[in-house]
């Protein structure tokens, strides 16, 4: 992996591994579905990819359904899903009420109204095999891929795909649904997680520096987003929780959920609500959590 790497398992012993601005959160549950297979369908609702849009409203992709849907902060569903052609994957929200759907090698944009009807915009097909999408800059976006020596990638809006030169990624070719990715924007950090391998990469895209994350609360690392004050939530499969930790490697709290094997996540824009769905066949949910500081 190159001399770039410093394996890292923080604790609080550690200095500097805690952000000035890092802190614990409390985690309270608002709201949960259990997303059963009904009378007219096929398959089981498989929620891979989650975001939210500025009013609360929650964006949700069902890959076994293929289709987007809307929903409120009761998780109910608004007005009509949108169907695609392909299994997607995962969804971003962009300004301006629009949406970008990985479906493996295209992207969809689609534009949502204030009365939840969705309309696609622009399809662009991808070089890459994309399973997880996030939001970089207002024209920008990174990519997490599968059967692609590059496991990140960058794509704009116009369908420009690009590399990160200045950092050094694991030498392996990812499977799919082995490795997932964030983005904390203001702290120019690329957040990869390595499902098998229990570990979170953290790369500075500017300085070229890279840590890799382990932990025994880290087990089969999925879905990540980022969280409070420029820190990382991330799904921890196998413990059946979720992991908030800083950019520096620093673990901050871990919060069991009700639901077998998490595996998408996302925060609401304005920071205080967490929505998290599951992978596990047989008993999917979607559930909703307030965030709140800890008190010291």
């Amino acid at each position: 992996m190159g001399n770039d790497f410093i394996k890292q398992n923080c604790n609080d012993s550690k200095p500097g591994c805690l952000s000035s601005r890092s802190r614990p959160v409390t985690l309270e549950l608002l709201v949960s579905v259990d997303l059963p297979k009904t009378r007219d369908d096929k398959k089981e609702p498989f929620l891979t990819g989650l975001d939210f849009l500025p009013d609360g409203r929650l964006a949700a992709v069902d890959n076994k359904h293929e289709q987007l849907i809307i929903l409120n902060e009761r998780l109910q569903r608004l007005g009509t899903p949108y169907k695609f052609k392909t299994p997607p994957k995962d969804v971003v929200y962009l300004p301006n009420n629009r949406l970008a759907v990985a479906c493996r090698k295209i992207v969809c944009f689609l534009f949502v109204t204030s009365d939840n009807v969705i309309v696609l915009t622009k399809e662009i097909n991808t070089t890459s095999s994309f399973l997880c999408i996030d939001y970089m800059s207002p024209s920008n976006m990174v990519v997490s891929t599968y059967d692609d020596p590059r496991p990140v990638r960058m794509i704009t809006v116009g369908g420009v795909e690009s590399d990160f030169n200045q950092v050094r990624f694991p030498n392996k070719t990812y499977k799919t649904d082995e490795s997932m990715c964030t983005y904390v924007q203001s702290k120019n950090t690329l957040v990869l997680t390595d499902r098998y391998a229990h570990i979170v990469y953290m790369y500075d895209t500017v300085k070229g520096t890279s840590i890799a994350v382990t932990d025994e609360n880290i087990q089969e690392p999925r879905g990540a987003c980022v969280g409070p004050d420029d820190t990382v939530l991330l799904c921890s499969q196998k413990n059946n929780s979720i992991v908030h930790l800083t950019i520096d490697g620093k673990i901050l709290g871990t919060y069991p959920v009700d639901m077998k094997g998490p595996y998408s996540i996302c925060v609401s824009k304005d920071g205080s609500k967490l929505a998290v769905s599951n992978s596990v066949v047989g008993n999917r949910k979607l559930q909703l959590f307030k965030i709140a500081a800890a008190h010291s």
